[in-house]
Formats: C-alpha cells, structure tokens, sequence
C-alpha cells in the first residue's frame, strides 16, 4: 500500500471548548510514545474519517505538523457510544525498523458446502487474529475462504492462514476460526417431533 499522509494542526481548544471544534468538522487526536512528548492536535474531521477507511488500525501513516512528522499507528478510536460520531483519535508513534504486535481482522468469504447438511450450522469463533511484523508489514486483513470447509466437523484454525513473509503468528495456531457444527442427531429429531405435534394438536 502506498504511504498515507495526513496533515494536522496543534490544538489550542481544550476541556469544554472541544465540542466547538467538533461541530466545526474538527476532530481532536493525540499523539504519544517512543519516550517523546505527547501532542494535542486536531484534523478536519472528513480527512480523518476518510484517512482510517484506508489504516485502519493495522497499517501505518505519516502525520504531519507543519514541518515535523510523525509515523504513528492508529492505537484507540473514540465514538460516541449512541451516534457512533467520530470524538477523538489516538495515535502510537512506531519505528519503521521495529516489529509491532497488532490485531488483524479477519474477513469471512465463499460458502461452505458442509454447513449445508442437514443439522449443520457455521460458527465463526473468532474475527481477529494476533500477529507481529514491521509496521509496513501487517496486513490490512485476512481472508477466509469458507469454500473449504466441505464437510460436517470441518474447521479452519490460526495456523491454517497463510501468512505473509515477514509476518508472525502470536495467536495459539490451534485457535478455531470457524468450524462447521454438527448438531446432535436427538436435538433435529426432537424439533422435528415437536414441530409435527404442534401440528397435530392445531388440526381440529
């Protein structure tokens, strides 16, 4: 991925005179880590918005402050937890040189043949994995296919994705992603007879 740039200014509103920079489509962030000094600063809001549909919270960008940059990894994304409004970003200053742990999604594709089977339903376990690499290294996502899992009891773990070069697993490789279930044959019949009895009882 071609590098991200995102310009930002310092911040001079702070407590209760956040919300006017707000409703003026100005997004506080801040930016801190590696042993420097921390940073108040803003960005308009549609650039911001615009910038994290591309990072993430995986891969890197270069924030800019006049003529000082910064190569920093989205660390925390603050919503408004009714409006889901975008409130404040926080920003981890990385090393282009030094491996990070970062948590990657994971993205569900195709359709499995064995969920298709009677009394079989697919369950996704999980929907993120834990990896580490270089910053420019981590994947944005991971695909998985579920055409693979073509019969009952089919499962595909942490160790079955196919990692990059440069990319290590820190999740336990035996971790289910998803696995098709095989309901127990006495479960199907019960609802089945249960269902015929309602049945039975509406008739008149």
């Amino acid at each position: 991925m071609d590098e991200v740039r995102l310009e930002a200014d310092q911040r001079v509103a702070l407590g209760k005179k956040v919300g006017a920079l707000r409703r003026a489509g100005i997004t506080p962030i801040h930016v801190y880590g590696r042993g420097e000094d921390s940073l108040s600063l803003q960005v308009d809001t549609y650039n911001l918005v615009r910038t994290l549909g591309v990072v993430g919270q995986t891969s890197p960008l270069t924030l800019t402050v006049g003529s000082a940059e910064h190569f920093v990894m989205v660390q925390h994304v603050h919503r408004h937890p009714v409006s889901e409004r975008l409130l404040h970003v926080d920003l981890l200053r990385v090393s282009r040189l030094e491996r990070v742990h970062a948590s990657v999604p994971l993205h569900f594709e195709g359709e499995s043949e064995g969920a298709r089977e009677d009394g079989a339903s697919l369950s996704e376990m999980v929907h993120s994995i834990e990896v580490e690499a270089l910053p420019t290294d981590i994947p944005h996502e991971f695909t998985i296919d579920l055409s693979l899992l073509a019969t009952p009891d089919s499962v595909i773990r942490a160790s079955d994705i196919e990692l990059p070069p440069g990319v290590t697993l820190l999740s336990d490789p035996t971790t289910s992603i998803v696995h098709v279930v095989q309901h127990a044959a006495e479960a199907v019949e019960a609802d089945a007879g249960g269902a015929e009895e309602g049945g039975a009882a509406d008739s008149p």
